[in-house]
């Protein structure tokens, strides 16, 4: 047990690196747990590196010291210890992303969505300070175990009154993530994190990062710099997030408030910290596991005692259907008015309700709900003007459709709960997505240049293509996780291409139904 600045006592060890030590602690005066960073100078190292390397720390401990973030650490307090700094923290059990990619592999949409949307908002506070991260990574991305993330390690953050402290020539950063500006050695602005969270984000995608040329760092930055920017799989708006983040020129990539416009709706809830379906996200009732600790984390590790169970940790992950309540006692069991204890007898004996009548009362009422719910399901489906034999789905949940009119010269029929996202690719013609809440489906409109690019499809085709009566062609082709239709119509030298693209596990008739009426309704307003 060690004490240091009169009020923190150091007890486990959390991480270790070249340079320094994280401790898990606990301050006294406030009664509760923190982590402490620790510089540690190995014997050896010249003067002006130990002396950097105390500046460093510093810097970490001036550019946290100066933010108030939920998705950022907070620093507590620097505590002077035989002439060396110890910056308090607080203390989140916790793994951070690489090592969860690397222990579940890919993240789901949702998941991702949360991580970009939070992680933004700790990137624009930063920002809005003056000060660039300049390492965004998953290494620093920390999904506590009660759901929150977390932006950690600014230890080479530098903040725009800040003056250069690094040798001429020296890159900071991680090559697997760095910026192509800052591999060749220009002046590193905030634009460096928006290209830290693209790669960020395509790992969590993908389950590896964009660039890693056999483990050597300098092949690393060469492939970073002169090589093509990857691009992850599928469509949809966190494909589109990566790919307008991951610009090699630093003045094209999406601003942050633009990243969270476009994740927001593929998050339950925005407002709530908790990342969707946490694996090790606390529930009431239940023991809390605290997962193996990550090395170089001041928030992982082995903790003193587990924290309690957070209130919000029970709720159900995305697209889940959260638990009903409890409908209370039976019918059979339930006690009369009068308080009296006696069990309800049926109408015309004076013998109590017996167990196999209860179940009968039961299965009796069940079935008059059942009734009234169809009867006013078809009811409502009649008042709208459709059959209440027939229903569009894609996922199981019944969807009305409102008239789209876009700007790009169209008019279609969407699912009236999907986002619209108009977005200019890398390269191509201007195109509109509509998304599912869930951000599993998507409905993509875009003018082509001539018809036969419309029809070369990303994947393996399974049905067609074949020749509509008004000279579309229209085809069903899949990938590795998707399955789409799409629908090309000439339009002049080019063609209209309407594309519906699901998961592989809902594919079947009710997205092929909902395809058709999609492509029904489809009109262009320009030729």
């Amino acid at each position: 047990m060690r004490r240091i600045g009169g009020r923190y006592t150091l007890s486990g060890l959390l991480g270790a690196g070249a340079m320094g030590t994280v401790w898990s602690g606990f301050d006294e005066v406030l009664q509760r747990r923190v982590a402490v960073k620790e510089l540690k100078v190995p014997p050896g190292v010249p003067s002006h590196e130990a002396a950097e390397a105390r500046e460093r720390i510093m810097r970490e401990a001036r550019a946290l010291g100066g933010l108030s973030h939920p998705n950022i650490i907070t620093v507590f307090d620097v505590v002077d210890v035989e002439g060396e700094p110890m910056v308090v923290m607080e203390l989140v059990p916790s793994r951070n992303l690489a090592t969860m990619i690397s222990e579940q592999g890919t993240l789901t949409m949702s998941q991702v969505a949360v991580v970009g949307f939070a992680t933004a908002g700790g990137l624009r506070a930063a920002h809005r300070s003056g000060i660039t991260h300049r390492d965004v990574k998953p290494g620093n991305v920390l999904i506590a175990d009660d759901g929150r993330v977390k932006l950690t390690d600014f230890g080479i953050a530098r903040n725009v009154a800040d003056a250069p402290m690094t040798s001429a020539g020296l890159v900071l950063g991680s090559p697997a993530y760095i910026a192509p500006e800052v591999a060749m050695g220009k002046a590193v602005t905030p634009a460096a994190d928006l290209w830290g969270l693209g790669a960020t984000l395509f790992a969590a995608v993908e389950g590896r990062p964009p660039y890693d040329v056999g483990g050597d760092p300098v092949a690393t930055i060469t492939e970073v710099v002169d090589g093509d920017v990857p691009r992850p799989r599928g469509s949809g708006p966190v494909a589109d997030v990566i790919t307008a983040l991951m610009r090699k020129e630093p003045e094209a990539r999406m601003p942050l408030e633009e990243v969270r416009q476009r994740l927001r709706p593929l998050i339950e809830d925005p407002d709530d910290p908790v990342y969707p379906g946490s694996p090790d996200a606390p529930t009431i009732g239940a023991g809390l596991h605290v997962p193996a600790p990550a090395p170089r984390s001041e928030i992982s590790g082995p903790r003193p005692a587990p924290l309690p169970p957070s209130p919000t940790a029970t709720r159900a992950p995305v697209g889940a259907a959260p638990l009903a309540p409890s409908p209370g006692p039976l019918p059979g069991g339930s006690r009369s008015p009068s308080g009296s204890g006696r069990a309800l007898a049926r109408p015309g004996s004076g013998a109590a309700v017996t167990g196999v009548a209860a179940i009968g009362y039961v299965l009796a009422g069940a079935a008059v709900v059942l009734v009234g719910i169809l009867f006013g399901w078809s009811v409502t489906r009649l008042l709208g003007g459709q059959s209440p034999a027939t229903t569009v789905n894609v996922t199981s949940v019944s969807t009305q459709l409102s008239q789209h009119t876009d700007q790009l010269g169209f008019t279609i029929p969407v699912p009236s709960n999907w986002t619209a996202y108009p977005h200019e690719p890398v390269d191509g013609e201007p195109s509109v997505s509509f998304v599912s809440p869930d951000g599993s489906e998507e409905l993509t409109v875009q003018r082509a240049g001539s018809a036969e690019s419309a029809r070369s499809v990303p994947g393996t085709v399974l049905d067609g293509p074949t020749e509509t009566s008004d000279g579309a062609v229209q085809l069903q082709y899949t990938d590795e996780e998707r399955t789409s239709w799409r629908h090309v119509q000439p339009a002049g030298k080019g063609a209209w291409t309407v594309t519906l693209t699901v998961p592989q596990s809902v594919a079947g008739e009710a997205s092929a139904e909902l395809f058709d009426l999609l492509v029904d309704g489809f009109a262009p307003t320009t030729a």
